[in-house]
């Protein structure tokens, strides 16, 4: 971004900060409400004041002896109340979760002469959420640190209730599309509209909560259709607090020459991090603090050419410059190279032994923002914020990297500006070395550059009030502004594919939301309104772009209603149900493909600016009840409708060639039930089980399979019209974690030998039944109306984790060594087959050839099915072999 962008970014930055009240955004904070009693009579005590020790924040109960305390960051907190006569109480580790209410109630002893110190007591999370309408699963920052395999947001999700990670690692939630969840970082959304998944890396190092909504959102969540991923970071501390972090990694790397994994050995998978929090210098600790993260992550991975190398900044800053006004400045910075690898693609093109042939890949991405609250009175808060998101990334040949490609060597036009060069006759050809059996060699290259960026400014305000003790109405609103920048060529033919286009959509959303509080009965009741308008030029009938003028995209808008209803049964159960619209804008991939027309090479793909919004409907009903003080089960069953998905369809012919064109034609429904059995903290042992079943069904699982299995197979060129089985669909989930903690002051005794303490393990296990996929014969073609009939092998793995604290004499100043290891028993599950033989190492060529399979040379047998073989072995259709990490912290 060049100076003048940053200026002006800025500018506009302080305008709003200057000329409007600052207020909360909306998805980071919670509240706390309770009731102050006489511990004696359990009478109400009005007047009673509670503070937020730390902060400015205070209350006082009204003449039931209640209160209630909005807007408050995602974190720990210790409370205190006091009233003249009573004995003063603080409470401790007081845990607030993003839009929930914390109950914490208070009961207090009459004196006559009060202790100069408060009691202090420590504050137990709630077994039961009461206020919870919808289906979400919350992680806290202490209990992610225990977590293993915790590198990736997506492997802490994956843990949850209702989640499917597919053959290509993409994530499923309930039956729903890859692309079909919405990130929200600090209250912003980091989505890349290009590919539907979060546009930066999420650090989970630096993160207060992370929290998982599957089903039954509010209104003011939208853009998404199977659920939303809400990322809190850590707020900075009234005292100096911090880490370092650094760990090195060891597995079996792959070996092309043998096709199996080498030896166990030390694969440069490294990392090095820090985080640090505190006051900030020269202000009022109390009102000004910072909290500030970093990694740097080097892994050279199992595969060969899978080396990545990743940097990541992120930052917090909190400004009070009044007790009625906090002011936040939030960001984070990602960069990230990495080597592409594939050890067959799907012309049966392999360059494992001409791997500088293929690609690399590098992105970079970048949030800021300025945010902040304005308590108009203790319960009215005013919200603004104002943010700036850019993602890009890049892929082109390793060696022509910083080379555009009509600078690419054998690049050449004739006068009408047509190519007519060399790059698809010199490049992603079988090579003669190799018996022609599939590899590439020499200076052969994958002929293929992408260049995509998305950039968006966003305002939003929203005003939150208590309307009374019972209600909380928030009303809310977003403005953004979009660039999309897409570069695409591939030189594999004589008519090389490309397109490039600079677009700028907009989109804009408002919403109302009220949720109602008594005793025995929450509800959730909210409307969301979507509009977006992709800002285009098309031509409505792509087949004739002569006679048929263009025209300019008219805007979409929906609007979406949405209830939520938690009713307590008792102390210890509550049922909840939920209803809900739910709407996404399509993929702009889906609207801006080709939208100039080019329809000469190959079979072309044409993207339509006049989609609708994705839609579902879903019902949800569930049930939370504790079996014991120290056992919750959770047991909710789900049905979702989905419409007017993303599909493809010929729509014509030029030529001889089929046209095809983005429309929306694809359905399906999901039907499931999930069921999480959970034993708290208390003691030494706690732990979790979560089982999903679920049934998605429906005619097509991705947009694309339209065009690549119907309209380019002249064979079967009907899609279906009837459901099948989803790619993801995988009926059984089942995690299992257990983890076992030991105080510093633990007494344990072995054999009569005294144990140390400060350590821990942890343990999660991962079952998931087999994934479909759709049998075909020996030439790659599918039966009719035969859709998902095969099924994967089950997959399982074990993860662990153990840790061993070292106190240096203070409380918060010691190390931690850690030993983390991902698949622990070694298991090589299948994820992916070939589809004639339904085997992961059987492509079903015959092996046995006793000539050249051209008959055009003097090739021995041997060398000929060795390479065939070579072929067949592809790495990636297993799961990652073991991987140990071995590291260690240091806390202050």
């Amino acid at each position: 971004m060049n100076i003048s962008k940053v200026s002006y970014h800025i500018t506009v930055a302080l305008i709003l900060l200057i000329a409007l009240p600052l207020a909360l955004w909306a998805g980071t904070t919670g509240k706390i409400a309770g009731v102050v009693e006489n511990k004696i009579t359990g009478e109400p005590i009005p007047g009673a004041t509670i503070r937020v020790l730390g902060t400015d924040i205070a209350t006082q109960t009204d003449s039931d002896g209640e209160y209630f305390i909005i807007n408050l960051p995602a974190g720990t907190y210790e409370l205190a109340v006091s009233i003249i006569g009573f004995q003063g109480i603080q409470k401790e580790n007081v845990r607030v979760l993003i839009d929930l209410t914390t109950p914490v109630d208070f009961e207090v002893e009459q004196v006559e002469i009060p202790l100069a110190r408060q009691v202090k007591v420590y504050a137990e999370r709630a077994p039961i959420q009461k206020d919870l309408t919808s289906t979400r699963s919350t992680l806290t920052s202490d209990q992610m640190s225990f977590i293993p395999n915790s590198i990736t947001v997506q492997n802490i999700l994956a843990n949850m209730a209702g989640t499917v990670v597919d053959r290509n690692n993409n994530l499923h939630l309930r039956g729903g599309r890859a692309g079909q969840i919405s990130y929200y970082y600090d209250g912003f959304s980091v989505q890349d509209p290009f590919v539907g998944r979060s546009g930066i890396r999420i650090m989970p190092d630096a993160l207060e909560e992370i929290n998982l909504t599957s089903g039954g959102f509010p209104a003011e969540y939208g853009e998404a259709l199977s659920g939303v991923v809400n990322a809190v970071t850590k707020e900075g501390a009234h005292d100096f607090t911090g880490k370092i972090r650094f760990y090195d990694g060891y597995s079996t790397p792959f070996n092309i020459d043998k096709a199996s994994f080498d030896d166990f050995q030390r694969t440069k998978n490294s990392a090095a991090g820090y985080d640090l929090s505190g006051p900030i210098p020269f202000l009022e600790k109390e009102r000004a603090t910072f909290f500030v993260a970093g990694e740097y992550i080097h892994d050279g991975g199992y595969l060969p050419h899978n080396k990545t190398e990743e940097v990541v900044q992120s930052g917090k800053f909190n400004i009070q410059p009044s007790p009625d006004l906090k002011l936040t400045a939030t960001g984070s910075y990602h960069r990230k190279w990495e080597e592409l690898y594939t050890h067959r693609d799907v012309n049966d093109r392999s360059y494992d032994f001409n791997l500088d042939g293929l690609g690399i890949a590098r992105s970079e991405a970048y949030l800021w923002g300025i945010k902040g609250n304005y308590n108009v009175n203790h319960r009215n808060i005013l919200a603004f914020s104002y943010n700036h998101f850019h993602t890009e990334s890049k892929q082109a040949p390793q060696h022509l990297f910083d080379t555009y490609w009509n600078q690419w060597p054998g690049y050449s036009e004739d006068s009408n500006g047509v190519y007519n060069g060399t790059i698809h006759e010199d490049n992603y050809q079988l090579s003669q070395d190799y018996f022609w059996t599939g590899f590439t060699s020499d200076d052969d290259f994958n002929p293929t550059y992408r260049m995509r960026s998305t950039t968006y400014d966003a305002v939003s305000a929203n005003l939150t009030s208590q309307f009374n003790k019972y209600n909380q109405i928030r009303f809310g609103g977003e403005y953004r502004v979009y660039n999309i920048f897409w570069d695409f060529k591939q030189f594999f033919n004589i008519e090389p594919y490309g397109e490039k286009y600079d677009e700028s959509p907009k989109y804009s959303m408002l919403y109302l939301q009220d949720k109602l509080e008594l005793k025995d009965l929450i509800i959730n009741a909210g409307l969301r309104w979507d509009y977006l308008n992709s800002e285009v030029d098309y031509w409505p009938n792509v087949l004739d772009t002569v006679s048929s003028p263009r025209v300019r995209s008219k805007s979409q808008s929906q609007l979406s209603p949405r209830l939520g209803v938690s009713h307590p049964i008792s102390d210890n159960s509550i049922i909840r149900f939920n209803y809900g619209y739910f709407f996404q804008a399509p993929n702009y991939t889906y609207m801006y493909t080709n939208l100039q027309a080019n329809l000469n090479s190959g079979y072309p793909l044409v993207g339509n600016p006049a989609l609708k919004a994705e839609k579902t409907v879903a019902y949800e009903l569930g049930l939370s009840h504790m079996l014991s003080p120290e056992i919750r089960v959770d047991i909710t069953t789900y049905y979702k409708d989905i419409k007017d998905l993303i599909s493809t369809e010929e729509i014509g012919l030029y030529g001889t060639t089929p046209v095809t064109q983005f429309i929306n034609e694809d359905f399906g429904s999901v039907k499931g039930v999930d069921i999480t059995l959970e034993k708290t903290s208390r003691g030494n042992l706690s732990g979790s089980m979560v089982y999903s079943y679920m049934i998605a069904k429906g005619n097509l699982s991705s947009a694309y399979d339209g065009y690549y299995d119907y309209v380019t197979d002249p064979e079967n060129s009907v899609k279906p019209v009837k459901e099948f089985p989803l790619a993801f669909d995988q009926r059984h989930t089942l995690t299992l974690s257990v983890d076992y903690r030991v105080p510093r002051d633990w007494q344990g005794r072995f054999f009569g030998m005294t144990l140390p303490g400060a350590w821990g393990v942890n343990l999660v296990g991962h079952y998931g039944s087999g994934l479909p996929y759709t049998v075909t014969d020996q030439s790659g073609r599918q039966e009719k109306d035969r859709l998902n009939e095969g099924r994967l092998p089950a997959n399982y793995s074990v993860d662990m984790r153990f840790n061993k604290d070292v106190y240096l004499g203070q409380k918060n100043l010691f190390f931690s060594f850690f030993v983390e290891v991902e698949n622990l028993f070694n298991r090589r599950n299948i994820i992916n087959v070939y589809t004639n033989t339904g085997r992961p190492d059987d492509d079903g060529r015959i092996y046995d050839l006793t000539s050249d399979p051209d008959g055009s040379g003097p090739y021995t047998a041997e060398d000929v099915n060795r390479y065939y073989r070579l072929m067949a072995k592809d790495p990636q259709n297993y799961s990652a072999p073991r991987i140990v990490r071995m590291g260690l912290e240091f806390n202050f």
